[in-house]
């Protein structure tokens, strides 16, 4: 009784490791009460080492059934039977064999669950019950691949459709010498994962499948870092407040709880959101294993384009108790592409609109996992209507239709790309996806993954929560500017968490994407008045090395977001993260803006943040003197005294037809590089040549040119528009994509007047004579702060903005000088005019 009611007790876990012990926290302790100290031992009850045994043994079956696979039918891709098995999978035949690995990942997937169930005593045929694998095996004649077939279709009139149906038809694809072959090795690695204790462990078996997943050669697929999906679960599930009930020892509201991810690709995030419930339940004297067959069969939702990810899915969320049968699940592979009408479908975006067709439904039941009937899936359909979840938990795919550079150079439209579709089809489906989201907060130039948090908001209940994992753009990109309105404004409780380091890679929480990430949480709905609404932001050092890292991280930000009493940035207070006395990072609460970015982002020194923010409100502080030292400044936002020039692509953009129509100019002028000894009719600053803008001068480096017109628009159209752009020529230049770590200026001014182009857009003045106040403020270390504060720092060393943003950065409020300081100004900058400028990086030791 006594140890019920302590709740700091003081503890640290130990971990074997290769070279010794290691300690978490790395110094201090960790505190809290028993249910605490029970989770942390529970998460540490499967030690990596053992798990990292297992992950071979099983990397090493499947790799050794592709091997034999591929002696059977050779190696080279598209011939042979490798195209009917990729087909199965909804994939192409690749020259890695990739497709081929995760067909035998199904197939030992099906083996290890078959004997799950025998176990488990799960009965077929007036209670027959299933066969173990080994009776299908016989020492003088191998497998008997019919034999399986037939077994595993006695399981499918029961249930188990994503794990055994896709398994079946893989095998039954198989010739008979072939299915010998891979299921050897495959049942070899099988009974020695289920030696280690995969079919008796309710959390073993998910960390298994999940590392074979996480490794890029048997799925070509971005996947949330298990650790971060603990993370993000943690935040949104947290150990005192669950959702739909008062306790999460109360059986009947916890299994009544619905969860959906609407891209549930192989399952992680479901998994962890699962396993969270899960223990949360057990911890408060609880039984999960009572709950498992009705939370799979009704509670946890989880949707994809592809039949694999359902598959992944559902041995995720079948692993947590293997040895519980259940009656039904809530998976479902949504359509994709052309349909046979020539309609096109694009996946789970389908379910935007309150009312789905009804040949959304015939349409789910063709792809989905078993090729299921319109009457299996009739009830799922309407299940996952509006308004119906409590969490909904996803990392939606972060393609955009403008992503046109790289591996995506020749894609007419990469967010519809998948599946070889044809530029007409990616069209029809770009076009359905703003039908379907029509009136929403989604905006295409942010991505797909906006229509997807349309999606979410859509489909959760008032008081219920969303959990995402977004790119860090989400939360300062100007095409996410209506998204962030809707958290504002519909939720209560936000907790936004980003990563502060170095390299883009290191600061995602997803594995391969490459791009910074953010893990936003959002409770609804919104109590608070509307010049109140807050945040939460919390800034981690790096990704959490692991769940039992992650899950302890959650646990501080939580009380620490439900715990402010005061305590906020905008009084000053910054919160270090701490596990023991190691620091992981730092928190702030902050007001939220009205408009514009969520600023707390991907910054290591929240009280250089501080610093930045009191600035934009005409607060310069001065470190290390007492409380309230502070200059005040006059700073407003550009657009009080000056305007912004034409977007580039109104300069020299083309419209593209399409489908036979012929191209339009969009821009009037052609622009091309400016040569040497060249003296240019309209000249252009365009380009970005880091080691040419070191001084405050700099010199146009294009030239543009008048188009003739090819019938429309007609010459006269275009030469009033080319009029109307060379009035918007100007001295000052505002570099839209800034490298703190090459770049030297925020503002350009070039000798004479010219065109501001894609790189360097111009800033018009009233008064040309305020351009040399603007361009030193611009360039000065309070410039520099100011646009960093207000840029999207999604990639290390870069801080980007939009042409359509420069009119809200705050600035020096130019008008503000006297007619005698501007002359001093301009006096100053004449005389700094050919110093050279060190990168911004370099600051500190820059004399200029």
């Amino acid at each position: 009784a006594a140890i019920r009611t302590v709740d700091q007790f003081e503890y640290a876990l130990y971990t074997a490791g290769g070279g010794g012990p290691d300690r978490l926290p790395a110094s201090g302790w960790l505190t809290g009460d028993v249910r605490d100290l029970a989770m942390l031992i529970h998460r540490a009850s499967a030690p990596a080492p053992r798990v990292e045994r297992l992950v071979d043994t099983l990397e090493f079956g499947v790799s050794s059934a592709a091997g034999a696979f591929e002696r059977k039918h050779g190696q080279r891709a598209g011939k042979g039977i490798g195209p009917q098995i990729a087909e199965i999978l909804g994939q192409s035949d690749d020259q890695a064999g990739q497709t081929r690995l995760m067909a035998m990942t199904v197939l030992i997937n099906a083996l290890i669950f078959h004997e799950s169930l025998a176990q488990a005593g799960f009965a077929i045929d007036d209670e027959r019950p299933v066969a173990p694998v080994h009776q299908f095996n016989s020492v003088s004649s191998g497998f008997d691949q019919q034999a399986i077939i037939a077994e595993w279709d006695a399981i499918l009139q029961v249930n188990y459709w994503p794990i055994f149906a896709t398994a079946g038809k893989i095998l039954n694809r198989l010739p008979t010498a072939t299915a010998d072959a891979v299921l050897q090795p495959l049942w070899d690695a099988a009974q020695r994962l289920i030696r280690g204790g995969v079919t008796r462990s309710h959390d073993l078996t998910g960390i298994i499948f999940q590392r074979l997943i996480a490794d890029r050669k048997f799925l070509a697929t971005y996947y949330t870092r298990p650790a971060a999906a603990a993370l993000l679960a943690a935040l949104a599930l947290p150990a005192d407040r669950p959702p739909g009930g008062s306790d999460w020892g109360d059986a009947a509201a916890i299994s009544e709880l619905q969860i959906g991810d609407f891209a549930c690709g192989t399952g992680t995030l479901l998994s962890a959101a699962y396993q969270r419930v899960s223990l949360l339940h057990e911890l408060n004297r609880g039984d999960p294993k009572a709950l498992h067959p009705k939370l799979m069969k009704s509670g946890l939702h989880g949707l994809d384009v592809l039949n694999i990810s359902v598959h992944l899915t559902a041995a995720m969320l079948a692993s947590a108790h293997p040895d519980t049968p259940f009656d039904g699940e809530a998976l479902l592979t949504m359509p994709y592409g052309r349909r046979g009408d020539d309609s096109v479908r694009i996946g789970s975006l389908e379910l935007l609109p309150e009312f789905v067709q009804e040949e959304l439904i015939s349409d789910a039941a063709a792809t989905t996992a078993g090729g299921r009937k319109p009457e299996n899936v009739q009830d799922l359909v309407d299940r996952v209507g509006h308004g119906k979840f409590d969490l909904v938990i996803m990392n939606p795919p972060f393609t955009r239709p403008t992503n046109h550079e790289g591996e995506h150079s020749d894609v007419p439209n990469p967010v519809y790309a998948a599946f070889d579709t044809d530029e007409a089809t990616q069209s029809d489906m770009a076009d359905r996806e703003k039908i379907l989201a029509k009136d929403s907060a989604a905006n295409g130039n942010a991505g797909v993954a906006s229509y997807f948090v349309e999606l979410a908001h859509r489909k959760r209940r008032a008081a219920g929560s969303l959990a995402l994992v977004l790119p860090l753009s989400s939360m300062s990109g100007s095409s996410w500017e209506e998204v962030r309105q809707l958290w504002r404004s519909e939720y209560s409780a936000s907790i936004v968490v980003s990563v502060a380091t170095h390299g883009s890679f290191d600061r995602s929480f997803s594995a391969d994407t490459g791009m910074a990430e953010c893990l936003s949480v959002h409770r609804g709905p919104s109590a608070a008045p509307d010049s109140d609404r807050r945040a939460t932001f919390a800034v981690l050092h790096e990704t959490p090395a692991s769940r039992q890292d992650a899950e302890l991280l959650g646990a501080q930000i939580t009380n620490f977001h439900h715990a402010i009493n005061g305590r906020t940035f905008e009084d000053g207070w910054v919160e270090p993260l701490r596990l023991g006395t190691a620091r992981y990072g730092a928190m702030a609460n902050m007001r939220l803006p009205e408009a514009g970015p969520w600023p707390l982002m991907g910054v290591a020194d929240l009280d250089l943040a501080l610093a930045a923010y009191q600035l934009t409100r005409g607060r310069l502080r001065l470190f290390g003197s007492p409380l309230g030292g502070y200059i005040d400044l006059p700073i407003v936002p550009h657009a009080e005294f000056s305007e912004r020039g034409p977007v580039h692509r109104n300069i020299n953009g083309v419209n593209r037809g399409g489908r036979g129509k012929p191209d339009t100019f969009r821009g009037p002028f052609d622009v091309r590089e400016l040569e040497k000894r060249t003296v240019p009719e309209y000249p252009v600053l365009w380009y970005h040549d880091a080691k040419r803008e070191r001084s405050l001068i700099v010199e146009p480096d294009a030239e543009a040119l008048v188009r003739i017109s090819q019938g429309s628009p007609s010459q006269d159209e275009l030469d009033q528009r080319a009029h109307d752009i060379v009035c918007t020529a100007t001295r000052a230049h505002y570099n839209l994509d800034l490298r703190f770590n090459s770049q030297s200026l925020i503002v350009a001014m070039t000798g004479r007047k010219c065109i501001g182009g894609r790189a360097w857009p111009s800033v018009i003045f009233e008064e040309p004579a305020h351009e040399y106040a603007f361009s030193l403020w611009s360039n000065s270390t309070p410039g520099l702060l100011l646009r960093w504060w207000v840029s999207n720092k999604t990639q290390s060393g870069r801080g980007t903005t939009t042409i359509t943003s420069i009119p809200n950065i705050p600035t020096l409020d130019v008008r503000a000088l006297t007619d005698e300081q501007h002359a001093a100004a301009r006096e100053a900058f004449e005389a700094m005019r050919e110093l050279r400028f060190l990168p911004f990086d370099q600051i500190d030791e820059d004399p200029a």
